[in-house]
């Protein structure tokens, strides 16, 4: 009995985040396809029924997908910024229209932002550079000189108005000029940013 009340208080001592976490930890070493048989029979074992498979980008509970972490599973990306894909349902698929991933290198390759005026594609910018942050550090800091080289090079900089253009990301990203961070509305809106650019490919 002493051990049954023993199992049961430890069971009962982590919340699910830090569960989850410890899941993390220990499936994200190995191949998609082990994970999700490792995962489907520990809850045989449980006499759970199986996990339903996540659809949309709906922000769902519980252990992530590990079909999603799977398809990045060979790059250096870490907890944050898996959570952000799994919770936006952006696919390894979109990423790659937008930026070269490769190992710890995560570069923005898109040839065009979207935007209706020179301060839209300016806001779209820095988002991309934030998102690029997100990714390659597991933070979502960007850098005010490197967005300025990508709002110039996707035709988006207008010298007497950037600072003004630049103002305009307001709640999506804090922090003082040169070093700025997303903020939650940030990488929402940078995920929302990644299915416009890909949806006429998808």
């Amino acid at each position: 009995m002493d051990q049954n009340s023993q199992t049961e208080g430890t069971s009962s001592s982590k919340n699910p985040a830090e569960l989850a976490l410890d899941l993390y930890n220990l499936l994200v070493p190995h191949p998609s396809d082990v994970r999700v048989r490792a995962i489907q029979s520990v809850m045989a074992s449980l006499g759970e029924s199986a996990l339903p498979q996540r659809q949309g980008s709906g922000g769902s509970q519980g252990l992530a997908d590990p079909n999603a972490s799977g398809d990045f599973a060979d790059l250096k990306i870490g907890p944050k910024a898996l959570k952000w894909v799994q919770k936006h349902g952006v696919t390894r698929a979109m990423l790659d229209e937008i930026f070269h991933l490769s190992g710890s290198d995560f570069d923005i390759t898109a040839s065009s932002v979207p935007g209706a005026s020179k301060k839209e594609m300016t806001v779209n910018c820095y988002l991309l550079e934030g998102l690029r942050g997100l990714l390659k550090s597991d933070v979502g800091a960007l850098d005010d000189g490197d967005s300025i080289a990508l709002c110039k090079r996707l035709t988006a900089y207008d010298k007497n108005n950037h600072t003004t253009n630049r103002s305009a990301v307001g709640n999506r990203m804090s922090g003082t000029r040169p070093h700025f961070t997303l903020t939650g509305p940030g990488e929402t809106a940078a995920a929302e940013l990644v299915k416009l650019m890909t949806a006429s490919r998808s």
